[in-house]
C-alpha cells in the first residue's frame, strides 16, 4: 500500500511539473510576441465626412392629395367602373377583382395544409412504434436442458449396452429428414409440410453448409408467406430454425443471399454461440419445428372425461394463456433490427417529423397569406377627385397609344409614381414633394423641417415644409447605393411653401434639409473605421486595442450603418486616442505586448486614407 501511495506521489509531482514547465515556456514565448498597433485618428473618418447621404437627396413634385392604386399582382381586374376625366366621390368603386383565382387558391392551401397534417400524424404514429422495436440483441435464448447428476465413480457397466435399445436412442435419428436441401434454397422449391401461412408456415429442412437464395427472399416478401428454415448437422439431428415473416415495406434491393449459419457458431458439443454483429434475415429459435403432427390427435373420439369445445368467444378460451418465456410473435418486428439500426431508425424519423413541421409552417404561413387576399373583390376611392388615369380590365384590349419617336424614349428613365400605379386620382390641393430617406437618418428629420428645393433641369428654387412620414417602407428605391443595403426606406412628403410657380408636376429636384434643424440630430460621438479592424463574434463586434501597459485587450464596440460594404459606423466603446491592430492571426490575443506603428493593414486595391 505504501508503495503505491509513493507511486502515486512521483506521478503526481512528474506531472504538476510538466504541467507547469510547458505553462512557462508557452508564457515565455508569448513574451517575445509583439504585434503592431495603430492609432485610430490615423485611419479615422469623422461622421461629417457622409453628410452629403442627408444634405443631397433627389425628390419629386406631384400633386397632392393624390391616390394611386396599385393592383394585387396575385388577381385579376375583373371590371373597372370608371373612366379617365371622371368624377369620382370617396367611397366609389373603382375596379373589381376576379375572386375565382383567390377562392381556387384558398381552396389549395387549405388542403395543403391538411396533407402536411396527415403526414406529421402519420409519421409521429410509425416513430411510436419503432421505439417499441426490441433489438435482435435481447432476443430470448432456449433453456439450457437439465442434465441428471450421476455420480462420479459410477462403473463403466452399471447400465448394459442391451438396455436401451437402438430403436429408441434419442440421439440417433431414423433418418434424413424430408426433402433435405444442401445447397440453395431457390424460389422454386418444394416443402417438407406447410402452406405458407402463419399457423401452417412452409417446413424446409438444409444442412449447415445451405444457402438461402435472393430470389427466395424477394418470393416470400412478395407473397406475404412464412417460413421455417430447418437446419440440421451432418448426423442429421436438428440445430435450430430461421422463422422467415413477412416485413413491412420491404425493398427487394434491401434483400440479399445468405447462409444459414451465418454468426452461428457450433462447438463440439453442439452448443450454438451468436454473434449479433451479423445481420440476420430471419428470427432465430431453438424450438422444434411448426410440424403438423401436432394437430393429429384432435380427430380421437371424446368421452365424458373430454372438455367439451367452446363455439363461441373463443378468445375467452384463451384468456389465461401464457406465451412461452422464449416465443418470437412472428407478426411483430422485435428481433429482426440491432439496439444500433432501431436508433438509426429512430433519429431518421425524427427529422423528418422536423421537416414535416417546418413544411407545415410554411403551409400555414401560404394560407394565412391567401385568406388575407380574399376579400369583397373591390377598390374604392379615398377622396373626391378626377381620374387621371385607369388600366383596363383583365383580357381587354388597350387603346393603342400614339408611336413616341426614337429620339424622345429614354429607356433607362426611372417610372414614375403614376407610371407604375394602375388607377391615379388626383384630387385639390395643389402640388407637393416626395422624397426617400432610408431608415437612419430618419433621426435626422421630423415633421415641420423645411427643405430647400432646386429643380435640376431650370435650377430654379423654393421652400417646403415636410407633412408627412411614411409607416411602411418603399420597394424600390436606387439613391442609397453607398449605404447599407439593408437599411429599408422611406417615403417622406413635403408642402410647397414658397417658389411653387417655379416647379412643375412630375419636376426631378434636389432637395436639402436646413443645416440648423439637422445639426443638433447628428451624432457627434460617431467615427468610422476600416471593416477589417472590426471583427465580428455572433451578433456583437470587437476590436482588439493596447490598454494602458501597452497589451492587447479585447474591447467589444457598438455599431451603426456600413457604408461602402468596406466601412463600419462605430458609435461607443472605442475613442479616436485608442490604438489597434488587425483583428486576425494567431499572434492576437490578449495579453501580448504591442508596438505602434503607422502602418494602415487595407486589402489591395483599396486606397481609402
Amino acid at each position: 500500500m505504501k508503495k503505491l501511495i509513493i507511486l502515486l506521489l512521483c506521478v503526481a509531482v512528474l506531472g504538476g511539473g510538466g504541467y507547469f514547465g510547458i505553462k512557462k515556456y508557452k508564457d515565455s514565448k508569448q513574451e517575445k510576441v509583439i504585434v503592431d498597433v495603430v492609432p485610430v485618428n490615423l485611419m479615422m473618418l469623422p461622421s461629417d465626412y457622409f453628410d452629403y447621404y442627408f444634405d443631397d437627396i433627389d425628390g419629386e413634385i406631384v400633386a397632392s392629395n393624390t391616390q394611386r392604386v396599385y393592383i394585387d399582382t396575385e388577381k385579376l381586374v375583373k371590371k373597372v367602373y370608371v373612366e379617365e376625366g371622371q368624377s369620382v366621390k370617396k367611397g366609389d368603386a373603382i375596379l373589381e377583382y376576379d375572386m375565382t383565382v383567390v377562392e381556387l387558391e384558398l381552396a389549395q392551401k387549405e388542403n395543403a395544409v391538411k396533407i402536411v397534417e396527415q403526414d406529421i400524424k402519420m409519421a409521429k404514429k410509425e416513430l411510436e412504434k419503432i421505439k417499441t422495436y426490441k433489438p435482435s440483441e435481447d432476443a430470448p435464448q432456449p433453456p439450457e436442458p437439465d442434465y441428471p447428476d450421476f455420480p462420479d465413480d459410477m462403473p463403466d457397466d452399471s447400465i448394459p449396452d442391451d438396455s436401451i435399445p437402438d430403436d429408441i436412442d434419442p440421439d440417433i435419428p431414423d433418418g434424413p429428414p424430408a426433402q433435405l436441401i444442401t445447397d440453395v434454397v431457390k424460389p422454386a422449391f418444394t416443402p417438407a409440410e406447410g402452406v405458407g401461412t402463419m399457423e401452417m408456415p412452409y417446413i424446409i429442412n438444409c444442412t449447415q453448409e445451405a444457402e438461402i437464395s435472393k430470389e427466395f427472399m424477394i418470393r416470400m416478401a412478395s407473397e406475404k408467406k412464412y417460413a421455417e428454415i430447418c437446419v440440421y448437422d451432418e448426423a442429421f439431428r436438428y440445430l435450430f430454425k430461421w422463422i422467415i415473416v413477412p416485413a413491412e415495406k420491404t425493398a427487394p434491393e434491401e434483400l440479399v443471399s445468405w447462409k444459414v449459419c451465418d454468426g452461428i457458431t457450433i462447438d463440439e458439443d453442439g452448443n450454438p454461440s451468436i454473434d449479433t454483429d451479423v445481420k440476420h434475415y430471419g428470427k432465430l429459435s431453438f424450438t422444434h419445428p411448426t410440424t403438423k403432427e401436432k394437430n393429429e390427435d384432435s380427430s380421437m373420439p371424446e368421452d365424458e372425461n373430454t372438455e367439451p369445445e367452446i363455439p363461441e368467444e373463443p378468445e375467452e378460451y384463451f384468456e389465461d394463456y401464457e406465451p412461452a418465456e422464449n416465443y418470437i410473435d412472428p407478426d411483430s418486428n422485435d428481433y429482426i433490427y440491432s439496439r444500433e439500426d432501431i436508433k438509426g431508425m429512430i433519429s431518421d424519423k425524427e427529422d423528418e417529423i422536423k421537416q414535416l413541421e417546418l413544411d407545415l409552417k410554411g403551409a400555414k404561413f401560404e394560407l394565412s397569406t391567401a385568406k388575407k387576399r380574399k376579400i369583397d373583390g373591390k377598390l374604392y376611392a379615398e377622396m373626391d377627385g378626377i381620374v387621371k388615369k385607369i388600366g383596363k380590365a383583365s383580357g381587354e384590349e388597350s387603346d393603342e397609344e400614339e408611336p413616341v419617336e426614337e429620339d424622345e424614349e429614354d429607356i433607362y428613365e426611372e417610372p414614375s409614381a403614376d407610371d407604375r400605379a394602375f388607377a391615379v386620382i388626383q384630387g385639390e390641393g395643389g402640388s407637393e414633394v416626395i422624397f426617400d430617406v432610408t431608415e437612419l437618418n430618419l433621426l435626422n428629420i421630423q415633421i415641420g423641417d423645411p427643405m430647400t428645393l432646386t429643380s435640376w433641369d431650370t435650377g430654379n428654387e423654393g421652400k417646403a415644409e415636410v407633412t408627412k412620414i411614411d409607416n411602411e417602407p418603399v420597394s424600390y428605391n436606387s439613391h442609397s447605393w453607398g449605404e447599407n443595403p439593408n437599411n429599408s426606406t422611406y417615403r417622406v412628403h413635403a408642402k410647397l411653401t414658397e417658389g411653387e410657380e417655379n416647379f412643375s408636376l412630375d419636376d426631378w429636384i434636389q432637395v436639402r434639409p436646413d443645416k440648423k434643424n439637422t445639426d443638433t440630430n447628428k451624432s457627434s460621438d460617431s467615427i468610422y473605421l476600416p471593416i477589417h479592424y472590426v471583427r465580428q463574434e455572433g451578433g456583437d463586434y470587437y476590436i482588439m486595442k493596447a490598454d494602458e501597459d501597452g497589451r492587447l485587450k479585447k474591447q467589444y464596440v457598438k455599431v451603426g450603418q456600413i457604408m461602402y460594404g468596406y466601412i463600419i459606423e462605430i458609435k461607443g466603446g472605442l475613442s479616436y486616442k485608442d490604438k489597434i491592430c488587425f483583428p486576425f492571426g494567431k499572434d492576437v490575443k490578449e495579453g501580448a505586448k504591442t508596438r505602434e506603428t503607422t502602418e494602415i493593414l487595407q486589402p489591395e486595391n483599396m486606397d481609402i486614407f
